[in-house]
């Protein structure tokens, strides 16, 4: 079945063209850092075809449809909505704030944004989920900032979303999905913090989950081989340290090595943007992707960060297997099984540490929430929903 007619007859079927209750933006009081919100200016949406039945009073961002007449975010140019953490203004996009469902907390993955969940959001607020999708540091439209990024930053990061913005709390936990990487920092907030978590989504998850794994990417990145920094966190310098220990000679050039390797393949990935989506989506990428990940890139402080973030995995120091032997919770594996890079045999071994995980597969690839976007949609809300409380 082709990607047009799978969507088309899934929306005519789908529970999705429900209304969704008047509300105003739902919020807990902030704990700890400042966690204060603010609305972004709106864009005009560049909506191929309005969506009927939109009213200003949904809680619910401006939405378009698709060529396939599927429901999606319209893409803002200037984000959607902002929170303070740690000092910068990260954006993130709700939905469904006042809905009476559980909390879905949505995670991105490399090189993406809260954007990439643009079919999730809506449709699981349609289903009466309270829908929160963030755009981690250094991502998306939040800053990009020079940051000791690892899996342990950004799990704290979803840690400090979920309860401060999302509101998600020991007696109204949320259910948190993650893809890619994302799924391994949602992994990470899930095991770290399950007093407010509901249950755990992996999408196409990354990590070595084999036994024995250290920590870490599976393989080291160009820009670690470059600076040498290949032997632990240890190693890899804090680029926020107010009192750096002092560089050796050695050490400025492996760096200066390092940032020039990072910005060459920084500069290759930008005008290669559709053809590396093309080689992990199992059907045709549309232009609006592009152009909403091509946003990110033009930031002045892109290549710097895109340095620090091709760092995170050495700086990381928990491996994927503990953290997933460490979660108790209800665990969904919803998994592109056309995947090239996090393949089925990734979900296998998942369900050899956890054999009562709910396996979804689906017909796509490695981002199978927007690439089959509407079934992908309706298996994590009927998981969802299932869960108790």
């Amino acid at each position: 079945t082709d990607r047009g007619t799978n969507r088309t007859a899934m929306a005519t079927a789908s529970p999705l063209a429900s209304t969704l209750p008047s509300g105003a933006h739902r919020h807990s009081k902030p704990r700890g850092a400042s966690a204060s919100k603010t609305r972004a200016p709106r864009s005009a949406p560049r909506a191929r075809a309005a969506v009927e039945g939109a009213r200003p009073s949904l809680s619910m961002p401006p939405l378009e449809r698709d060529d396939n007449g599927v429901e999606r975010l319209a893409l803002q140019t200037d984000g959607w909505s902002f929170w303070e953490w740690r000092g910068h203004r990260c954006n993130y996009i709700s939905a469904g704030e006042m809905n009476d469902g559980p909390i879905v907390v949505l995670v991105h993955g490399f090189g993406a944004h809260s954007y990439h969940w643009r079919y999730t959001v809506p449709a699981l607020a349609r289903r009466g989920f309270r829908v929160y999708a963030l755009c981690m540091l250094g991502y998306g439209w939040s800053p990009k900032v020079e940051e000791p990024y690892s899996m342990e930053f950004w799990g704290q990061q979803v840690i400090d979303f979920t309860r401060d913005v999302a509101g998600a709390s020991p007696s109204d936990k949320a259910v948190v999905a993650g893809n890619s990487i994302g799924a391994l920092a949602a992994l990470y907030a899930a095991s770290t913090a399950p007093e407010q978590c509901r249950g755990l989504c992996l999408v196409n998850s990354a990590g070595n989950f084999e036994e024995g794994a250290e920590p870490g990417p599976e393989k080291p990145t160009m820009a670690q081989k470059a600076v040498g920094q290949t032997k632990g966190p240890d190693g890899i310098r804090d680029p926020t340290d107010p009192n750096p220990r002092p560089y050796t000679a050695l050490e400025r050039a492996q760096e200066a090595i390092g940032r020039i390797v990072a910005t060459g393949i920084f500069y290759f990935t930008k005008v290669r943007i559709k053809t590396i989506l093309e080689q992990v989506y199992e059907y045709p990428v549309d232009d609006e992707l592009v152009r909403s990940i091509a946003l990110a890139a033009e930031d002045p402080g892109a290549i710097g960060t895109f340095y620090q973030l091709s760092l995170a995995g050495g700086r990381t120091r928990v491996a994927a297997g503990e953290l997933l032997e460490k979660f108790n919770g209800p665990l969904m594996l919803l998994w592109g099984e056309k995947d090239p890079w996090m393949t089925p045999s990734k979900a296998s071994r998942i369900l050899e540490i956890k054999p009562d995980a709910c396996y979804a597969p689906v017909v796509a690839g490695h981002c199978p929430h927007d690439d089959a976007p509407v079934e992908c949609s309706a298996k994590l809300a009927d998981w969802a929903e299932a869960l108790p409380a």
